[in-house]
């Protein structure tokens, strides 16, 4: 059965119960005679809330979502809870009609029955499906909010977003570290963009795993996080990103959830036998159409044992070839791979290497071990763009 819930206000309540615990939600509901607070008052909302493998099971909400959720509630707006299943949809529990009541009394005996009955709902929520698409997920909670007279209200995504499927698969490899306008783009083109306008979407807490789901590193969590928000941006909505860290087991089910490949940075060991090679998933890439290093100090450290292995003996020599994605002209693409090789051959002189033991050379696309980065409508595929930006370092005594 496809997995989302559609409950009134005093419903929501339930949710906060399960979700929060004693959390600011508590409290901002318990202000029936007082202001809603700064966060203002939303026309409704829909949390979506990751409830399978791999991703921590759903916990306190974030002060600043509660206060959302509270505001909401005060205003008798509907709050919807969608589950981001690999095949997301909409189910309506069987709630007891709280019209004419006072949404906001927590006394009430009918909202009290509510929301036990949400909370069952809510605790009894498991995938029925493979996978997570919280890209599709978005689009049925937009659909959703458009449904119930929504057409402003805030969509909260509460998951990893390390979807497994879909239009934006993340096992795909070289996906975490793509660029992300280089995704949204990509959906774009495809004709997989989320309609999403009028919406503001928060993004809270993407890029959290749990086992067995290897973790992402802080600098992956936040590319992940930038690749959802660009995906938003590109679909219409106001973007809100709220790094609430998430940790502890996921949910229990029997519905598996693929692993999604994690760039290592594991140290460099100068070798004779094979080219070492710094893809953009690799501690020495580039900013987009740049030479500047996203982050020089870890380009500098993966550099170093090449420099010392050079430094020793002043008859050894590196051959540096820079590679780039299909992007632009061959002629672009040659000279932008050249001044990138350039760019890691002044850091391993700085390093300690000689000029004269490094040679450099920029070939664009045209390398052996190039992965094809254009769908047959001549899309850039951004998670392969990533891993042809490349320089290869091969060594030789």
């Amino acid at each position: 059965m496809k997995r989302a819930l559609i409950a009134t206000a005093a419903a929501a309540t339930g949710i906060a119960v399960l979700l929060a615990g004693c959390s600011p939600l508590t409290e901002v509901i318990s202000m029936q005679d007082h202001a809603v607070p700064a966060c203002g008052r939303p026309d409704g909302v829909v949390l979506i809330v990751g409830a399978h493998r791999d991703a921590p099971a759903p916990a306190s909400l974030d002060p600043g979502v509660a206060c959302l959720v509270g505001a909401a509630i005060k205003d008798g707006k509907p709050v919807i809870l969608v589950d981001p299943s690999g095949q997301p949809g909409v189910v309506t529990p069987r709630l007891m009609s709280v019209d004419g009541g006072t949404l906001a009394q927590q006394d009430s005996p009918r909202v009290a029955q509510d929301v036990q009955r949400v909370n069952e709902a809510i605790a009894d929520l498991r995938p029925e499906s493979p996978g997570v698409d919280d890209l599709a997920a978005l689009a049925v909670a937009a659909d959703a909010a458009q449904s119930a007279g929504l057409p402003h209200a805030d969509l909260i995504l509460l998951d990893s977003g390390l979807n497994d499927r879909g239009a934006l698969d993340f096992t795909v490899p070289g996906m975490v570290a793509a660029v992300p306008s280089e995704v949204a783009s990509q959906l774009r083109a495809t004709g997989n963009e989320p309609d999403l306008r009028g919406f503001t979407v928060l993004l809270v807490g993407i890029g959290f795993t749990s086992p067995p789901q290897a973790p992402l590193a802080a600098k992956w969590r936040g590319n992940v996080t930038q690749i959802w928000a660009a995906v938003v941006a590109y679909g219409g909505a106001k973007v809100e990103v709220i790094p609430q860290p998430a940790e502890g087991p996921s949910v229990r089910t029997s519905e598996p959830v693929k692993l999604i490949p994690v760039p290592a940075d594991q140290p460099v060991r100068p070798t004779l036998r094979a080219p070492i090679v710094f893809t953009g998933e690799s501690p020495v890439r580039f900013e987009p159409n740049s030479t500047a290093f996203v982050d020089p100090a870890a380009a500098a450290r993966a550099l170093a044992p090449i420099a010392k292995w050079l430094a020793a003996d002043r008859s050894r020599h590196a051959l540096l070839a820079g590679t780039t994605a299909d992007v632009g002209p061959m002629a672009g693409q040659v000279a932008l791979s050249r001044l990138r090789a350039d760019r890691v051959r002044a850091e391993l002189v700085a390093l300690g290497a000689l000029p004269g033991q490094i040679s450099v050379s920029g070939v664009g696309s045209d390398f052996p071990g190039f992965i094809p980065d254009r769908n047959a409508s001549g899309t850039l595929l951004a998670g392969p763009a990533v891993l042809n930006r490349s320089v290869r370092i091969t060594l030789r005594s």
